[in-house]
């Protein structure tokens, strides 16, 4: 079947939409500047080279069969949207909490039985998907709660490890000092 120079993949999914490079463009060495990727099948493991498409902003790798999902996670600091839905984690990484960027994080049908302290400092999270993952009844009862997704930020960010906080408190002095700084100028 031939392709057009841009095909495009209807996706059931109505916020996305896919247009694949042309052979030409490919040999003649044009670079993707894709915002969104999304991956899906049986994927179990992800490759290093995921981690340098540092331009992401959205990133879908739900429907795998993923375990595991590593720190080099943090470089993708664009991120404002990452569904891990169904797949088979057991655990995150806490270089999760470094994705500052994230607004969206989806988790459902895991099988998490907890998460990291580290979550709590997404201050620009407005949806965190936690449904289907067995997690403990002190979580779930604070997500269940109306306004649930900034409780249970809260409730992280207050139990995280004391060395994180003195970085975190630290990054906000820089970050306040920085912003007054451009302001006088």
């Amino acid at each position: 079947m031939p392709r057009d120079k841009y095909d495009k993949y209807d996706s059931p999914n109505p916020r996305r939409t896919h247009t694949f490079m042309s052979a030409e463009d490919v040999a003649a060495g044009k670079k993707s500047t894709w915002t969104e990727l999304e991956i899906t099948g049986t994927v179990r493991n992800l490759g290093p080279d995921l981690w340098k498409l540092q331009h992401l902003t959205s990133l879908y790798l739900n429907l795998n069969n993923i375990t595991r999902i590593p720190p080099e996670i943090n470089r993708l600091t664009m991120l404002t949207y990452l569904d891990l839905s169904s797949n088979k984690l057991r655990s995150l990484p806490s270089e999760l909490g470094d994705l500052s960027q994230l607004r969206e994080l989806l988790l459902y049908n895991n099988l998490l039985r907890m998460l990291p302290f580290e979550l709590g400092k997404l201050f620009n999270l407005q949806n965190l998907g936690l449904k289907g993952n067995p997690l403990s009844p002190d979580i779930l009862n604070i997500y269940n709660q109306a306004n649930g997704t900034q409780l249970l930020l809260r409730y992280m960010l207050d139990h995280l490890p004391e060395c994180v906080v003195l970085d975190l408190a630290q990054l906000c002095q820089m970050y306040t000092v920085d912003s007054l700084l451009e302001a006088m100028h």
